[in-house]
């Protein structure tokens, strides 16, 4: 069945303060218990990006989660955009 569900690619811009809160390893984490693929850094300008796939509505559940962050982070915004879907892109991963 799962082959069957509508996959989704979203690259997610996340604001506030998330640098020095673990924000990228939970968000790892969050991906990795949705079973998506993708991955997230850091940006000099201290906000965080990250390029998630999978099935839909698990894509939407972790927009929701970057929405609310972990402990010690607050989210003051977030951009969503939509991009093609990457076959080749399996496992989620922190760039450095």
């Amino acid at each position: 069945m799962a082959s069957l569900a509508i996959r989704d690619r979203r690259r997610i811009i996340i604001s506030g303060q998330v640098q020095g809160v673990a924000f990228r390893l939970w968000l790892t984490s969050v991906a990795h218990s949705l079973e998506l693929s993708g991955e997230v850094q850091h940006w000099e300008d201290g906000r965080c990006e990250v390029v998630v796939q999978g099935e839909r509505s698990l894509v939407k559940q972790f927009i929701v989660a970057c929405k609310r962050g972990p402990s010690g982070a607050t989210v003051q915004s977030i951009e969503v955009t939509e991009e093609k879907v990457d076959p080749a892109c399996i496992g989620f991963h922190v760039q450095r």
